[in-house]
């Protein structure tokens, strides 16, 4: 197991890794134990999918609902250190898939639901997550905002409709209106009824509800066409992760190339990679009709190239949808400049097809 400290293998009967170096630490030894164990209660239970992108992190969390949270959230950082005369080492090394800010976050919204306010058990936690305890205690206390607890945990009733949602798009806690929007597209629910509401949630006061809003927009598609330039707002002048939204949700729902591949064309010059990737797969929707984009694109080919940055790949994929000839191209841009880059350029260009 090169580079984990345990593995779940779940067969008729299942069967639990554990790395001979958890035995010298007991605490990191029962996160450990608690995590595959909780593999084994969720895919062997039909309770998830291997498969899920979120696995994982539901698996280091089922652990604090069964009340052995306290060792996942103790054991996310380990530090040594050893001492020999004049010289000194000093060993970091992480574990599991959710810091101990997370956990701690977690751990209160556990302890809320059992009406603990000022549980004992938080003197034994690490710093941080003991700090994030209190922080989320005092926060649900004076709230109450969180989908868990004794009244709320458990499957929902049925699948919600455009009305429910729509209402519960309006709702003053924030969690409560995220939430809306993750049913929206996980119940694929129709633009009519769930539409307005979504957009009204593009000036939403809490960052993360705005996030999520422009994503579902994406959802709907060309349904969603008048909120394209409230769309091309976000991606200008919001935090590099709604103008990633942004992006992606304009790949989405389309929209006039006369507004929308300026508005892209921009985003190819920022400093967020991110930005600049989304960006790029939202210009290939567009193809020839976003030729006047091929100055900033080969730009940014040329400084993705440079640096052998990950969103080159992306780059070069929307350049050969959108500029005609684009290996020639790109020699006619380098013209003579950085030969590496320009070869490293042509060469995924080549395996991609163009």
């Amino acid at each position: 197991m090169p580079g984990a400290v345990g593995l779940y293998e779940q067969r008729a009967r299942s069967v639990i890794l554990v790395a001979r170096s958890q035995l010298a630490d007991p605490a990191w030894l029962l996160a450990t134990l608690a995590h595959e164990l909780a593999h084994e209660l969720l895919l062997k239970g039909g309770h998830l999918t291997a498969d899920a992108p979120d696995h994982e992190l539901v698996t280091d969390l089922l652990p604090v609902f069964l009340g052995v949270g306290v060792f996942g959230a103790n054991a996310t950082v380990r530090s040594k250190a050893w001492h020999d005369g004049n010289l000194e080492w000093f060993q970091i090394s992480k574990q599991g898939y959710l810091s101990s800010v997370v956990l701690g976050y977690a751990l209160a919204v556990f302890a809320h639901a059992r009406g603990e306010d000022r549980p004992a058990w938080a003197a034994d936690l690490r710093p941080d997550a003991r700090e994030t305890l209190w922080a989320g205690l005092r926060y649900l206390g004076r709230t109450g905002d969180t989908l868990f607890g004794p009244d709320t945990a458990g499957p929902p009733p049925g699948p919600p409709t455009p009305a429910d949602v729509a209402d519960r798009l309006g709702d003053r806690s924030p969690t409560v209106r995220l939430d809306a929007l993750w049913d929206v597209v996980e119940h694929g629910l129709p633009a009519d009824g769930v539409l307005p509401a979504v957009e009204r949630c593009l000036g939403d006061k809490d960052e993360g509800v705005r996030e999520e809003a422009v994503r579902t927009l994406a959802a709907f598609g060309p349904a969603a066409a008048a909120a394209v330039p409230r769309l091309i707002q976000a991606a200008w002048y919001a935090t590099p992760a709604i103008r990633v939204a942004a992006a992606e949700a304009l790949r989405g729902v389309g929209g006039d190339p006369a507004e929308v591949v300026p508005a892209l064309a921009k985003n190819l010059r920022d400093g967020n990679p991110d930005v600049v990737r989304a960006a790029a797969a939202a210009l290939g929707r567009y193809g020839p009709a976003a030729t006047g984009v091929e100055p900033e694109l080969l730009a940014a080919v040329e400084a993705a190239a440079a640096v052998n940055d990950d969103h080159l790949p992306d780059l070069l994929a929307a350049l050969r949808v959108v500029v005609p000839d684009p290996r020639g191209r790109l020699r006619a841009h380098y013209a003579g400049r950085d030969p590496d880059g320009l070869r490293l350029a042509l060469g995924m260009l080549r395996d991609q097809g163009g």
